[in-house]
């Protein structure tokens, strides 16, 4: 076994919270994994986890203790994540969700549970992906258990690249602190709603971030060219990035929205709410944090090619439309969209600009927990400016073994397939 290459990723521990140092840190870390051709047994991923235990300041005796800690995820779900992963942590782990009464889980039955995690995704990954060509972008957060299980599959570090997004990243300064405020009496006590203006499902949780005026009019546009996809209009691709153009050039729908009473989008309509996201359509808030956005993408992940292919995991696909309308808007690049996401949700018929893609809950938690990073939701609720965090030194021991197991399921899946 290359313990080099185990002794940089045990050593390898994340520090700086920018989107540059994350995406270089999951670049290095794909390195790394490549540079163990063999996949770890249960007994040798455990003596590796203890190491990194010591490396990360952790009882390297008390394994089981701290595995069980990372699993709960403190602090690293988003307000409308964390009833979800419980729900898919018990299928993975059963009994995990029983509260005091459960026990430590013993390493090397986690270990089996994470390999198997992995080998669903990987395979997941592999059928949506296997044989594209183009440069392959994943966002997020969510970007480093799907770009580990592509990049090791594929046998090469440059498979893929990572741009980081968020739901905070759309929002104005003084949209943050406004919808941050208010939140309690928009959402109620628990933050959530499933509820949209005017009557009608959302088909998810919305939370107090998705009220920004950006991430409020994507819902709208994503909404109106789903619906005509489904009457048989157009594809999906194609009548999103029309809407999306006319609606930079002309914000009718803004506009409208205005005109037609309360612009707080989901929950109980709130005056300060209206009137933050009034200033915003004042200011031209949503065409400049999509050209933003859409600039930082093109010097980082998208520079050098011409067509990459974006990847996310979500029930709306906000980012990756915002990015796909920008984009495609500007004429700087011709992407398209790979969208993991429920099957209870449909998008009409693929198309070269989209392709919705279903996956299981258990996909979902793969890619969307037990990671290196987390968004600072509860950082912005504090003030803090920025979007990115390292999570505590438990959750990244638990991210050091379910890099192992994804490693060890991305080989095999490898050996399995050529």
């Amino acid at each position: 076994m290359p313990a080099n290459a185990l002794e940089r990723l045990v050593r390898r521990v994340p520090r700086a919270s920018d989107p540059e140092a994350f995406a270089g840190h999951l670049a290095r870390v794909s390195e790394d994994l490549l540079n163990v051709p063999r996949p770890l047994e249960a007994g040798q991923a455990v003596h590796w986890a203890r190491r990194k235990a010591r490396v990360l300041g952790l009882d390297p005796a008390r394994l089981g203790h701290h595995l069980e800690r990372g699993l709960a995820q403190t602090g690293s779900l988003g307000p409308d994540e964390a009833a979800e992963y419980r729900r898919n942590l018990a299928t993975l782990l059963p009994g995990s969700a029983r509260g005091s009464e459960t026990c430590p889980p013993e390493p090397a039955a986690l270990y089996a549970a994470l390999c198997a995690l992995g080998s669903e995704t990987v395979r997941a990954v592999r059928q949506a992906l296997g044989t594209e060509r183009r440069v392959v972008v994943f966002l997020g957060t969510d970007a480093e258990f799907l770009k580990l299980s592509y990049d090791v599959w594929r046998g090469s570090a440059h498979a893929s690249r990572v741009f980081y997004m968020s739901r905070l990243s759309l929002l104005g300064d003084a949209e943050r602190r406004v919808l941050a405020r208010t939140r309690h009496e928009v959402f109620g006590a628990d933050g959530l709603s499933d509820t949209v203006s005017g009557g009608g499902r959302g088909g998810r949780h919305f939370a107090w971030m998705d009220n920004g005026l950006v991430a409020s009019q994507l819902f709208l546009l994503i909404s109106a060219a789903r619906e005509r996809a489904a009457a048989g209009e157009a594809d999906f691709g194609e009548l999103f990035t029309r809407l999306f153009r006319q609606e930079l050039a002309d914000g009718r729908g803004q506009a409208e929205r205005r005109s037609g009473g309360p612009l707080t989008l989901f929950g109980t309509a709130h005056p300060l709410v209206d009137e933050v996201l009034g200033h915003g359509i004042d200011q031209g808030l949503f065409a400049q944090r999509c050209g933003a956005l859409a600039r930082r993408f093109r010097a980082t992940a998208g520079q050098g090619s011409g067509d990459p292919v974006i990847v996310d995991i979500g029930a709306n696909g906000t980012q990756p439309c915002l990015l796909l309308g920008a984009l495609t808007a500007g004429h700087a690049l011709s992407p398209s969209v790979l969208l993991f996401t429920s099957p209870r949700r449909s998008w009409g018929p693929d198309s070269p600009a989209f392709r919705g893609v279903p996956v299981t809950g258990r996909f979902a938690m793969a890619a969307e927990s037990m990671k290196s990073y987390r968004t600072d939701y509860r950082g912005a609720l504090d003030g803090a400016g920025g979007e990115l965090a390292v999570v505590p030194p438990d959750q990244q021991l638990l991210a050091f073994f379910k890099q192992l197991a994804f490693h060890r399921a991305a080989v095999c899946e490898r050996g399995r397939t050529g």
